[in-house]
C-alpha cells in the first residue's frame, strides 16, 4: 500500500494541464480493502491438457496402385533431370574452382579448409500412409571462401617545377568475393537417395481420434476458479464442458455445465 504522486503536466500540443495528484491510495479509493485481507496476495494456477491416443484406424477408399505407378515412373525421369543438374553444377564449381586456385597460388596464399563444413546428411525416414522408404542420404559439399586476391595499381605522377616524382604501385587486395575453396570429386557421382515403395491395398490408413480433456484451476482470496473440457470418441463423439465459481462477490458466481454429442450412424 504505497500512496501514489503524480506531479502537474502539460501536454504539448495541446494546452491541457493535469492537476497535481498527491498520496494516492489505490488500496483505499479504489475499495480494495474492503474484500482484500492484506496487500499481498498470492494465487496457485493450474492447467492440465492431456491426449489419450485410439488404436483404431479409418480405412478410407484410395486409388494407390495407380499412384505408385505414376510415381515410380517419374522417378525415374527426375533422376535423369538430377544428374543433368548435377553435371552442369560440377561443371561451374570446377571453373570457379580453378580461376581462383590461380589467383591463390600466384600470390601464395593459404586456404583454411579445415574450418569448412563439409558434408551434408539426411537420415533415412519412413512415410506413413503411403508406406515409401526413403534410404539415408550423405553428400560432400563444395567449400566457399570470402576473399579473394586482388590486385590494383596506383598511377606514378610527377609535379612539374618540383622535380617530385611518384612511381607506380602494384597492390594486392583482398577482394570480397565467394571463391569456391573445393570440389568434391564425389559431387561427379552423386546420387539421389533409393525410394522403397512398399504396395499395399488401396486404401489410406488414417488414425481414428483420440479423448481430449483439459483441467484448468485458479485459487485465490478474492475468487476460485475451475473449468474442465473434454472431448471423448466414444460410441458416440461426446463433448463435454463445465465451470464454476466462488468469490466475495457475488457478482462473480456462477456454474456452467453443457454436454453435447454427435450419434455415427
Amino acid at each position: 500500500n504505497i500512496p501514489l504522486t503524480i506531479p502537474q503536466m502539460t501536454l504539448r500540443f495541446a494546452r491541457i494541464t493535469t492537476p497535481q495528484v498527491k498520496d494516492f491510495s489505490l488500496w483505499e479509493r479504489t475499495g480494495l480493502k474492503d474484500f482484500l485481507q492484506t496487500t499481498k496476495q498470492s494465487f496457485d494456477l493450474s492447467v492440465n491438457a492431456q491426449y489419450k491416443k485410439n488404436s483404431d484406424v479409418h480405412a478410407i477408399p484410395f486409388p494407390l496402385g495407380a499412384f505408385y505407378d505414376a510415381l515410380s515412373q517419374n522417378i525415374d525421369a527426375f533422376k535423369q533431370h538430377f544428374e543433368k543438374g548435377r553435371d552442369k553444377a560440377f561443371g561451374f564449381l570446377t571453373k570457379s574452382y580453378n580461376e581462383a586456385k590461380v589467383q591463390f597460388d600466384k600470390y601464395k596464399v593459404e586456404t583454411s579448409l579445415n574450418k569448412l563444413p563439409r558434408s551434408l546428411t539426411v537420415p533415412g525416414y519412413f512415410l506413413p500412409g503411403l508406406h515409401i522408404i526413403v534410404s539415408p542420404f550423405t553428400a560432400e559439399m563444395p567449400a566457399f571462401g570470402y576473399m579473394i586476391p586482388k590486385e590494383i595499381h596506383t598511377p606514378g605522377f610527377t609535379i612539374p617545377g618540383m622535380g617530385f616524382s611518384l612511381p607506380s604501385y602494384t597492390l594486392v587486395v583482398p577482394s570480397l568475393e565467394f571463391p569456391v575453396l573445393h570440389v568434391p570429386r564425389s559431387l561427379r557421382k552423386l546420387t539421389l537417395p533409393d525410394v522403397e515403395i512398399l504396395r499395399t491395398s488401396d486404401h489410406l490408413l488414417i488414425p481414428a481420434m483420440g479423448n481430449f480433456t483439459y483441467d484448468f484451476s485458479f485459487k485465490s482470496s478474492v475468487i476460485t476458479l475451475n473449468t474442465n473440457m473434454g472431448l471423448y470418441n466414444q460410441s458416440d463423439v461426446v463433448a463435454h464442458f463445465r465451470s464454476s465459481s466462488s468469490s466475495v462477490i457475488n457478482a462473480l458466481q456462477y456454474k456452467l455445465d453443457g454436454t453435447t454429442s454427435l450419434t455415427r450412424k
